[in-house]
């Protein structure tokens, strides 16, 4: 009881030097027990900003909306306010029942710690008030407790499911996604496995790279989905991603993307001689063997292009994020038509704002640049996905010489 109020007393005394500053009155040193004992005592609820010393946005908040005079004003009358540091203080009391994926995070409890919300990333001043208004009448901590019973008494059906996992669970356990995901694919028959439903949520795990039931599901039937599910969904294009260009990424850490090589090859799954030409080609592509990987491509493409158009498109994106069209390389006559055949191709097949740019570059590349600019006229009468400012750096259309 002693050092009950001892800590008490440090939070109190805590809050009144930092009461006069012009931004929340975060309360500094204080243990999780003893935050709740003085919002009980308070009668208040609890507000924690977890952040990194690294994290911009984080620093962005802390600068501008904790700064905010009526943010200040609604926050030191309404909540009991904490920053926590997820790395310094990572053995707070918070974090073994809290876990943010990402940074920041903000969490709203009631007095006694209960979850009313959570959410993540930067807002404005006027978003973040709504939410902390809100966030007094909410109720997520008791929905997380309700889907938690249900998983556990045995709840399998997939409504139930995708909601638990995609939508209640990430808000506070996101790592907890992937292994629960995993338990309910064991479960799952041959044929309901192949559901497009099953490949439309899969398609959320295509950005890593894991030796379990999620992985080896989406190569087991990839073929299954690319057929069945909606095509506006654009699944080959993440499966590319998957075997591709996440390989690809850690291809200068030798160890990493041996253990991703090692994973692929060790499986036996449908398209599999198709994904290794394409990762073939696109190592040739980054070794800087242009004219190897224009041949691979333009072969790969002239023998997929009935069924995956989409090869093309992703083929010459390779080629400029492995910088062919910077100014440091100078192709060959050949190497410049290759290009050009594989952009056009591209835009034939899957046109968008991408498309239109990368025929651009092409013809450009050539000297043609007449071409080049006549393509980029047609840019505003397409769609997406257009490109980002780093990959359109790369095109090299600054301007004619």
């Amino acid at each position: 009881m002693k050092n009950r109020l001892i800590g008490l007393l440090l939070c109190l005394l805590a809050f009144v030097l930092v009461a006069n500053a012009q931004q929340i009155s975060f309360v500094k040193n204080c243990s999780w027990e003893d935050l709740k004992a003085r919002a009980q005592k308070e009668d208040k609820p609890i507000f924690v900003d977890v952040y990194t010393s690294w994290c911009a946005p984080c620093k962005k908040m802390a600068a501008t909306v904790f700064k905010d005079p009526e943010v200040v004003a609604y926050m030191d009358k309404n909540y009991i306010s904490i920053q926590l540091d997820a790395e310094k203080e990572k053995n707070h009391g918070f974090f073994t029942k809290f876990r943010p994926g990402a940074y920041p995070s903000f969490y709203w409890l009631d007095k006694n710690g209960q979850l009313l919300s959570t959410k993540t990333g930067v807002m404005p001043s006027e978003l973040f008030l709504k939410s902390c208004q809100d966030a007094k009448n909410g109720s997520l901590g008791k929905q997380i407790d309700e889907y938690n019973q249900k998983w556990k008494s045995g709840n399998r059906e997939v409504d139930f499911v995708e909601k638990y996992l995609f939508e209640v669970l990430p808000q506070v356990f996101p790592d907890s996604v992937r292994p629960f995901f995993n338990q309910y694919l064991t479960g799952l028959s041959p044929e309901k496995l192949k559901s497009p439903r099953i490949g439309k949520l899969l398609c959320r795990f295509t950005r890593t790279i894991e030796n379990d039931k999620v992985w080896s599901t989406l190569l087991e039937y990839n073929d299954v989905y690319s057929s069945e599910l909606d095509k506006s969904l654009d699944f080959d294009r993440y499966m590319y991603m998957n075997l591709i260009r996440i390989p690809m990424s850690v291809r200068t850490e030798e160890a990493k993307y041996r253990s991703y090589m090692d994973l692929i090859e060790s499986k036996n799954f449908p398209n599999k001689e198709l994904y290794m030409s394409l990762i073939q080609m696109e190592s040739q592509i980054f070794d800087g063997n242009y004219k190897e990987a224009l041949a691979q491509a333009t072969a790969i493409g002239a023998a997929n292009e009935k069924t995956r158009p989409y090869l093309y498109r992703e083929m010459i994106y390779t080629f400029i994020i492995g910088k062919f069209f910077v100014e440091t390389y100078t192709p060959s006559n050949e190497e410049k038509q290759a290009v050009i055949t594989l952009a056009e191709k591209a835009f034939e097949l899957t046109p968008s704002k991408s498309t239109v740019s990368y025929l651009a570059a092409a013809y450009a590349r050539s000297g043609d640049y007449k071409k080049a600019y006549e393509t980029l006229a047609i840019l505003p009468f397409h769609g997406e996905p257009t490109l980002s400012n780093a990959v359109y750096g790369l095109l090299n259309l600054p301007r004619r010489r």
